[in-house]
């Protein structure tokens, strides 16, 4: 596992070194969990770790580290909040650092400082990029899918709730044509799909930072839509969002960002694509299917041709966010 002291000297890691006290951790011992504050960083002397986040209704490993790796540094650095969880996976002796104690290596040795906040402000380039769900390596390239868990007490009850008919599932065979033809032929950008209240939020190129309210039965209207929303060409609406962001970013403000962020947005207008327009069917084609889960209630439905992703939210279990990739196969193993 790469570590932010790759680059240091031998004299360097030894400052560092002389900061650890040993612990001994017992297999499947919790080391820190997803949210912790991030109090310290550990160097793995002899056994193994996994690094794991909750995913929808499992767990997932997204790395092991092993004797010699370093792990939950970065959060350190960054003062922040563990993003996964770390327990032992068999009988460990870590040497950790207390954050306190690194802060201060930090200010009393400023190569030492220089060299990981290079590294670490690359990592965040990288961090804010997959936190933002930005693709610019272009549509399709990742099996993305992020979980935010919901309200525990909602979660355990929601499965006691009867289910109700609502006015959008009554209608849902019409208004999914509708929701294609807001985002592919029309001049809607996102659309927001409340199944339990009938609520469908809009936002539109010809308002972008307002989000417009329209009843669900509204929308059945076609000389409604109309009236709303506009007919534009697909390539031509995706030029205008274009431009919007390029006239963002000449924006005086974006020179002035930290590194890290200044990379990662300057990379994004550059590398931007909207969501391929065929792909929207298929998408809106599931809703159906999302709506008759079993055990998991969805609520809404958020589609946004600006990212390749799909967020969810469920009575039971919070909200998902997936790319179009991993859309379907989301879908399919709920079913």
């Amino acid at each position: 596992m790469a570590s932010i002291f790759w680059d240091l000297s031998e004299r360097e890691l030894d400052r560092v070194r002389q900061l650890i006290s040993n612990v001994e951790i017992a297999p499947e011992e919790v080391i820190f969990n997803e949210g912790d504050p991030a109090d310290c960083l550990y160097y793995i002397e002899s056994g193994a770790v996994s690094l794991y986040i909750e995913k929808f209704n499992s767990i997932q490993e997204i790395q092991e580290a092993r004797t010699g790796d370093w792990f939950g540094e970065v959060a350190v650095v960054n003062k922040g909040y563990r993003t996964a969880s770390a327990k032992a996976k068999e009988a460990t002796r870590v040497g950790r650092i207390s954050a306190p104690d690194f802060h201060a290596l930090l200010a009393q040795e400023p190569e030492i400082n220089r060299i990981i906040h290079t590294v670490v402000n690359a990592r965040n380039e990288k961090l804010v990029l997959e936190e933002k769900m930005l693709n610019t390596t272009g549509y399709g390239k990742h099996d993305m899918h992020v979980s935010i868990k919901g309200d525990a007490s909602m979660r355990f009850s929601a499965m006691e709730r009867p289910r109700y008919e609502s006015v959008v599932d009554k209608n849902l065979e019409v208004l999914t044509e509708c929701f294609v033809d807001l985002l592919v032929n029309r001049t809607a950008y996102r659309i927001m799909i409340g199944f339990n209240n009938g609520e469908i939020r809009v936002s539109t190129v010809l308002d972008p930072f307002s989000e417009e309210f329209h009843p669900a039965l509204r929308l059945l209207d076609s000389s409604y839509v109309a009236r709303h929303f506009p007919e534009i060409d697909y390539g031509r609406k995706a030029e205008m969002i274009r431009r919007m962001y390029q006239t963002s970013g000449k924006d005086g403000f974006f020179k002035e960002l930290p590194e890290h962020l200044k990379f990662g947005f300057s990379s994004y207008f550059d590398k931007w694509q909207p969501l391929p327009a065929g792909e929207i069917p298929k998408i809106i084609a599931e809703l159906p299917r999302l709506r008759k889960v079993p055990n998991f209630y969805a609520r809404s439905a958020t589609i946004n041709i600006v990212k390749d992703a799909i967020q969810m939210q469920f009575n039971c279990d919070g909200s998902h966010i997936v790319s179009t990739r991993a859309y379907e196969h989301f879908v399919e193993d709920m079913l």
